[in-house]
C-alpha cells in the first residue's frame, strides 16, 4: 500500500488545475483499439487498481500525461491494466468491474479524440442515438476532470469528462438519465431530455468515503485494511454541532469522548478541560497531584505532538478531519504515551491551481443560564433568619426577644416594605459576545504549493471582564522535485487572557434586602455592621464594591511553532521521511487585587493589596525518521514501518510577590511595600526527554484476513534511573467477511467487519521530576562550608512503567445498500500499576515519596449508528445515534490511599478509594429520612439496624456518578442546499451529590445563616411531632453529616445543537461578487436542559446558552 504525502491525508481529492507546461499543450497519442494501456502510477496515490494500491482521481487529473497515460509502443510501462478484466478498488474498498466506465481500453472500438480538451468516447455500434454535452464541476465550481458518466444497463458505454470538466456522450434515444460518478463524490443520477441544452452537474463530497481512510499521525491506511478501533469526523461533521470548539463537537459526535462538566468553571472561555477517551486509566479525584492530568489523552496536530491548550484555541475552519484513535491496535505506535488514546488533528492544506482566497466568519452571542438557581427573594430571607434563631430566642408569639436583634430585625423588614428586593445574580453578568475570522490565501501547481493564513478570535464571556483574544498566522510550504518532497508549517499564535477577580458565588450568596446603592447612587463596600457575641463586629460587605476596584488578573501568551518535514521515495513503493519541529513560548502572568477589596477590611494598611507575577519560558523539539513500504504481491498486501523518535520539553518557571499598596492606581511592583512575611522571589526549572524506536507490520490476504502489529520501545526522563526504557506491543486481527467468495452480493448486508486487538501501550503523562529527588536551597542563614540544601520531595529511582493492559473487540456494518451504518466496540483495560505521591511520617523528614500502587479495570461498550431514510441527489435526511456504557474498578490498593479516605470523610466528600470499588462511587452512610416524632435525622447501620447518631464507619456505596448509559441522537435535513440538524444529549442511571440541599437548604451554621440561601431552606421543614418532612427543623443549625439523603438520580436530557444552513455553488450573484461557493448556518447551542434534578450549576462560573453563527466564501 502507498502512503499519501501530507497534502493527501485531508482525504481531499487532488484539485483541478491547469498546467502550462508545452508538454500538454500537444496531442496526446492516439489510441489504437484493442491495444494495452499502461499507467505510471505517481508514488502518493492510494486506490486499489487491479489489485494494487493507487489514487485513482489523480490519473484522471489534468496531470494524467505526466504521469504516464501513454501507449504500449511508447514507453516502458510500470503499470499494465488487463483489457479482459480490469478493475478498481475505490477508496471506500469495494471492489467493482473497470469496464469501459473508468477509461477506454476495452474491447469495444476506441477513437481518439481530434482534441485533447476533447473526450474519449466509447462509441456503440446502435443507431438512432442522441448526443448531450454539458459539464461537471465540485463543490467549490471548479471544473472536474476524470467523471465517469455512464447510463442504466450500459454494458460497459461511457465516457469521461476531461481537464475542463467538459463531456459529450452519446446514448439511445429510449435513455432519460445519466449517472455521475467520481471517487470520493456522491453518485448522482441526472435527467436528461434535451440534447440541445447543455448540462450542467455539481457534484458534492461524499463525507462517508472521504472518512475511510485512517490518519495515525505517523502512518495513513484505508479503512478497510485496519484492524484498529477509531472514528473519523470532517470539517462538516464537527460544524453541524457547533462554530467554536472542536472538541465540544466531538463530545457529541463520538461516544467514547468524554468532557466531564466542570461545575465550578461553568462556561468560563478560560477553564482548562478535564476530558479523557474511553474512561480514566488513573486515580480519580487526585488530578491535582500531578504536574498534567494523567487521564488527558494524546493530541497530535499534522503528525506533531502538541498540547490541549492547543487543540483547543485551534480555529475549527482550519480542521481539514480529526481522528480518535482509541484501542491498542491503533494507539500501540505511540508506545508510553498513547495508554489514554490519540486525537489526530489534520488541518486544510493547500491546493494548487490559480490562487484562491477563502474566508469564513464565525459569530456567537451567549447569555447565562440561571434556570438552575432557586434562591430566596427578601421575604423568604428575613422570615428564614428569623425562625433559623439568627435573631435569637422568640417568645411564644414569635416576637425577637433581644433588643438589638430586634431592631435590626425591624430595620431589615422596613426595606423590604420599601421594596427593596435586589436581584444581584446580573451584576457581575453581560450578554457574552465571541467572533472569528479566518482568511485563507491559497495556490501553487504540481511542483510548488503554498497557504497563508490568519485567524483572530475575540471572546467574551457571560461574565464582565472575562475574556480570551487569539491571534494567529500560519505559513504552510509544500515543494515537490522529482522524488522529493519538502513541507514546511510555521504557526505563530498570541493569547491574551482575562478573568474575573470576583467568584459569581459571592453575588448568590448576598442577601435580597440590601440595596446595591445608597441614596446617591453610589456602590458603598459595607452594606451592615452586625454586632456577634461571639466574634465582634461583623461587616457585610457589597460583592459590586468588589468587582468595580481595579483588580485584574491577566495573562499573555505567544508561542511560534515550525514544523518541517522531508520525504523521499526511490520507488513507489518505499518511503523515506524525516520530520523535525521545534516550539518556543512564553506566558506572562499577573495577578493585582486592590488595597480596596474587602478582604483587606481590617487588615493593617502596609500589608494591603497585592501583586503577583508569574513568567514561563518553554522550548521544545520533537524529531523522527522512519522508512515505509507498502506493495501488493497478488493477493497479498503488505505494510511496514519503523522508525525512531526523540523530544525534549524544558520550562523555566519564576515567581513572585508583593503586598502594600496605598492605591490601585498603580498595579506596579515599586509601589508596593515588600514581599510578604517570610516571601522571596522562586523559580524552578523542568526537562522531560524521551527517545523511541517503533515498528508496524500489516498484512491483508485478498483483504479479507488482516493482522496488525505494533511494537515500540520508550525511553524517558519521567521514570527512574532504573527502569529508563519500556516495551509496549500490540496485535490486531480483522475479518472482512463482505470481501469473502462465498458471500454473495445482496441489498441487505453490504459491508461486515470483525476486529481483534490486544496490547498494551503505557502512560508518561506524569510529573517532570517524580522520580528524582528536589533539593531546596537555604539561604536564611550564613554556611561555612557553603550553600546548603534541603531535600524538599523525595524521589523513587526504582519506579515502574505505568501500563495499561487492553483488549478491544469490534464489527462494523453496511445494510440496505449502505443505508444503515452500525460500529459496537467492547473493551477491557487493566493499567498496572498506577503512579502516586504516598504520605511518610514527619519524622522521615520527608512529607511523601511517588510509588507504584495497585491498579484500575475499565470495561465498557460503545455503539454509534445512523440510517438514511431518504437517499436522493437533491434531498437527504438521516437518523442517527451513539451510546457508551462504562465501568471501573481499583484493585490491589489495600490501606495505601486511606489518608485520602480520611481526608475525604473529613471534609465530607463522598470519594473514596477502596479495592473493588469505583473510582466515581458515591460513598455515604445511608438514611431512612427524618425521624416524624423528633425531627432527628434515622441512620442505617451496615448490619442494617437503625440509629440516631451518625458514623463513618456505616458508610457504604450510595451511588455512582458515572451514568449507566450516555450519548446523544439527532437527526440531519438537506433539501436543494438547505439543511436542518438537531441533536440531543442525555444521560440515564447515575447518581449525583446534592451539594446545594447540602450545603444551603441544611449544614446551614450560625456563621453561614446570615447569606442568601435556596427556597427549599424555608419550606418542608420539620416543625412538630407527626410531621412528615424531608429536612429537619429550621432552627437546627448544627453540622449536618453526609448522608444518602443528599444523593439522587441524575438523569438529564439536553438539545446540544440545534442548527440551519445554506450552501450555493450556482447562484448567479456569486459572479458579481467573484466568488465560487457559499455557505451560512445559525446554531442554537444547549437551548434548554431537562434534569430530575434542581442544583445549582456553575458555582464559580455560570453556565450558558448560545445562538451563534458561520460564514463562509471561497473567492
Amino acid at each position: 500500500m502507498f502512503f499519501p504525502t501530507q497534502n493527501e491525508r485531508s482525504g481531499k481529492r487532488p484539485p483541478p488545475f491547469r498546467e502550462t507546461s508545452p508538454a500538454f499543450g500537444k496531442r496526446p497519442p492516439a489510441f489504437r483499439p484493442n491495444t494495452f494501456m499502461y499507467l505510471k502510477i505517481p508514488p502518493f496515490l492510494y486506490a486499489s487498481l487491479n489489485g494494487e494500491t493507487t489514487h485513482l482521481p489523480s490519473l484522471l487529473h489534468p496531470n494524467r500525461k505526466k504521469y504516464g497515460i501513454v501507449s504500449a509502443n511508447n514507453n516502458k510501462p510500470e503499470k499494465q491494466l488487463n483489457p479482459d478484466k480490469p478493475s478498481i478498488t475505490c477508496c471506500n474498498g469495494r471492489s467493482r468491474q473497470l469496464a469501459t466506465s473508468l477509461l477506454p481500453i476495452a474491447s469495444q472500438q476506441v477513437n481518439a479524440a481530434p482534441e485533447w480538451n476533447q473526450n474519449q468516447n466509447i462509441q456503440s455500434t446502435q443507431n438512432n442515438k442522441v448526443t448531450y454535452q454539458g459539464t461537471v464541476i465540485d463543490e467549490n465550481g471548479e471544473p472536474l476532470p476524470g467523471v465517469n458518466i455512464t447510463y442504466k444497463n450500459a454494458n460497459g458505454v461511457g465516457v469521461i469528462t476531461d481537464i475542463d470538466g467538459k463531456f459529450s456522450i452519446a446514448i439511445p434515444q429510449n435513455i432519460h438519465s445519466l449517472i455521475f460518478s467520481y471517487v470520493g463524490m456522491k453518485t448522482q443520477t441526472v435527467r436528461v431530455s434535451s440534447p440541445s441544452e447543455k448540462i450542467k452537474v455539481r457534484l458534492e463530497p461524499d463525507a462517508v468515503s472521504l472518512q475511510e481512510t485512517v490518519i495515525t499521525g505517523i502512518y495513513t491506511r484505508k479503512a478497510e485494511s485496519f484492524t484498529g478501533s477509531m472514528a473519523t469526523y470532517s470539517e462538516k461533521d464537527l460544524k453541524t454541532v457547533g462554530n467554536q470548539n472542536v472538541l465540544q463537537s466531538l463530545k457529541v459526535l463520538d461516544p467514547s469522548f468524554i468532557i466531564l462538566e466542570n461545575n465550578l468553571a461553568g462556561s468560563d472561555p478560560n477553564a482548562t478541560m478535564n476530558l479523557n477517551i474511553g474512561g480514566n486509566t488513573n486515580i480519580v479525584g487526585l488530578e491535582t497531584e500531578y504536574s498534567t492530568n494523567p487521564n488527558q489523552p494524546l493530541f497530535i496536530l499534522d503528525g506533531f505532538e502538541t498540547t490541549l491548550s492547543t487543540i483547543t484555541d485551534l480555529s475549527m475552519d482550519r480542521v481539514a478531519s480529526i481522528t480518535i484513535l482509541k484501542d491498542a491496535s491503533s494507539t500501540a505506535i505511540y508506545g508510553s504515551k498513547a495508554a489514554n488514546g490519540v486525537v489526530v488533528v489534520e488541518t486544510k492544506k493547500p491546493e494548487a491551481g490559480r490562487l484562491k482566497f477563502n474566508y469564513n466568519g464565525n459569530f456567537g452571542i451567549e447569555w447565562a443560564d440561571l434556570s438552575d438557581y432557586n434562591l430566596m427573594n427578601s421575604s423568604e430571607k428575613l422570615e428564614y433568619e428569623k425562625l433559623a434563631g439568627y435573631y435569637g430566642t422568640l417568645d411564644e408569639s414569635g416576637n425577637i426577644i433581644d433588643e438589638y436583634y430586634r431592631e435590626l430585625y425591624q430595620q431589615r423588614m422596613l426595606r423590604n416594605r420599601q421594596g427593596i428586593d435586589s436581584y444581584r445574580l446580573n451584576e457581575p453578568l453581560q450578554t457574552g459576545f465571541s467572533q472569528s475570522h479566518n482568511i485563507f490565501a491559497e495556490g501553487g501547481d504540481a511542483a510548488f504549493r503554498y497557504g497563508i493564513g490568519m485567524t483572530y478570535t475575540h471572546t467574551n464571556g457571560v461574565m464582565k471582564n472575562s475574556s480570551r483574544d487569539i491571534l494567529n498566522g500560519n505559513v504552510q510550504l509544500t515543494y515537490r522535485i522529482d522524488k522529493f518532497a519538502f513541507t514546511n508549517q510555521t504557526n505563530i499564535t498570541n493569547t491574551d487572557v482575562e478573568n474575573p477577580t470576583v467568584s459569581f458565588s459571592e453575588f448568590a450568596r448576598t442577601n435580597p434586602f440590601y440595596d446595591k446603592y445608597n441614596e446617591y447612587g453610589e456602590v458603598e463596600q459595607v452594606m451592615e455592621e452586625v454586632r456577634s457575641a461571639t466574634s465582634g463586629t461583623q461587616y457585610i460587605t457589597n460583592p459590586l464594591w468588589d468587582f468595580n476596584q481595579n483588580s485584574y488578573d491577566k495573562s499573555n501568551q505567544l508561542a511560534f511553532v515550525n514544523n518541517f518535514q522531508i520525504e523521499y521515495r526511490p520507488i513507489s513503493e518505499l518511503r523515506i521521511r524525516g520530520k523535525f519541529g521545534i516550539t518556543v513560548g512564553r506566558n506572562n502572568a499577573e495577578v493585582f487585587n486592590s488595597p480596596e477589596m474587602s478582604e483587606y477590611l481590617t487588615t493593617e494598611t502596609l500589608k494591603k493589596g497585592s501583586y503577583k507575577e508569574t513568567n514561563t519560558k518553554s522550548s521544545s523539539y520533537d524529531g523522527s525518521f522512519d522508512v515505509s513500504y507498502g506493495k501488493t504481491f497478488g493477493e497479498h498486501t503488505v505494510n511496514a514501518i519503523g522508525g525512531m523518535q526523540i523530544s525534549e520539553n524544558r520550562s523555566n518557571l519564576s515567581l513572585f510577590q508583593a503586598i502594600g499598596y496605598t492605591s490601585d492606581m498603580f498595579s506596579n511592583p515599586n509601589f508596593s511595600n515588600g514581599y510578604p512575611e517570610g516571601g522571596k522571589p522562586s523559580s524552578s526549572i523542568s526537562k522531560v526527554r524521551h527517545a523511541s524506536y517503533y515498528a508496524n507490520f500489516n498484512y491483508g490476504y485478498h483483504l479479507r484476513y488482516l493482522v496488525d502489529f505494533n511494537l515500540r520501545s520508550d525511553g524517558s526522563s519521567v521514570y527512574g534511573v532504573d527502569n529508563p526504557f519500556s516495551t509496549t506491543w500490540s496485535l490486531g486481527l480483522g475479518w472482512n467477511i463482505h470481501n469473502e467468495s462465498f458471500f454473495r452480493p445482496n441489498n441487505i448486508l453490504n459491508y461486515m467487519k470483525l476486529r481483534y486487538s490486544v496490547g498494551n501501550p503505557g502512560n508518561a503523562n506524569l510529573n517532570a521530576k517524580m522520580a528524582n529527588s528536589i533539593y531546596t536551597y537555604y539561604t536564611n542563614y550564613p554556611n561555612m562550608f557553603g550553600l546548603s540544601a534541603l531535600v524538599s520531595t523525595w524521589g523513587n529511582s526504582g519506579l515502574k512503567w505505568q501500563r495499561t493492559n487492553e483488549q478491544n473487540w469490534g464489527i462494523d456494518l453496511e445494510m440496505f445498500q449502505n443505508r444503515l451504518r452500525l460500529n459496537v466496540d467492547y473493551f477491557r483495560k487493566k493499567t498496572d500499576p498506577l503512579l502516586l505521591n504516598i504520605d511518610f511520617p514527619p519524622s522521615s523528614g520527608i512529607s511523601s515519596v511517588p510509588m507504584n500502587i495497585g491498579a484500575m479495570r475499565n470495561q465498557g461498550i460503545t455503539f454509534t449508528g445512523s440510517y438514511i431514510i431518504i437517499k436522493r441527489p437533491d434531498m437527504n435526511w438521516t437518523v442517527n445515534a451513539n451510546l457508551r456504557h462504562i465501568t471501573s474498578e481499583y484493585y490491589n490498593i489495600g490501606s495505601l490511599l486511606e489518608k485520602y479516605n480520611e481526608k475525604g470523610r473529613t471534609n465530607q466528600s463522598l470519594i473514596r478509594y477502596y479495592d473493588g470499588a469505583s473510582p466515581t462511587a458515591l460513598y455515604a452512610v445511608r438514611s431512612a429520612g427524618i425521624d416524624p416524632m423528633t425531627g432527628n435525622e434515622i441512620f442505617i447501620r451496615k448490619d442494617g439496624s437503625y440509629t440516631f447518631k451518625w458514623d463513618s464507619a456505616d458508610e457504604v456505596i450510595c451511588g455512582d456518578s458515572t451514568p449507566d448509559v450516555e450519548g446523544a441522537f439527532g437527526t440531519s435535513f438537506y433539501w436543494k442546499g438547505f439543511s436542518i440538524n438537531a441533536i440531543f444529549s442525555y444521560r440515564y442511571g447515575g447518581q449525583a451529590f446534592l451539594s446545594t440541599l447540602f450545603n444551603k437548604v441544611e449544614n446551614i451554621s450560625d456563621v453561614q445563616v446570615k447569606y442568601n440561601q435556596d427556597k427549599r431552606a424555608l419550606y418542608d421543614r420539620w416543625q412538630k411531632p407527626g410531621d412528615i418532612a424531608k429536612f429537619k427543623r429550621i432552627d437546627d443549625t448544627s453540622t449536618t453529616n453526609m448522608s444518602s439523603r443528599f444523593i439522587a438520580d441524575d438523569n438529564t436530557l439536553e438539545l446540544s445543537t440545534l442548527s440551519v444552513g445554506y450552501e450555493t455553488t450556482t447562484g448567479k450573484w456569486l459572479k458579481s461578487i467573484g466568488a465560487s461557493s457559499f455557505n451560512v448556518r445559525i446554531y442554537g447551542n444547549n437551548l434548554f436542559r431537562l434534569s430530575t434534578i434542581k442544583e445549582e450549576r456553575g458555582i464559580d462560573y455560570p453556565f450558558s446558552r448560545k445562538i451563534s453563527a458561520s460564514i463562509g466564501v471561497r473567492f
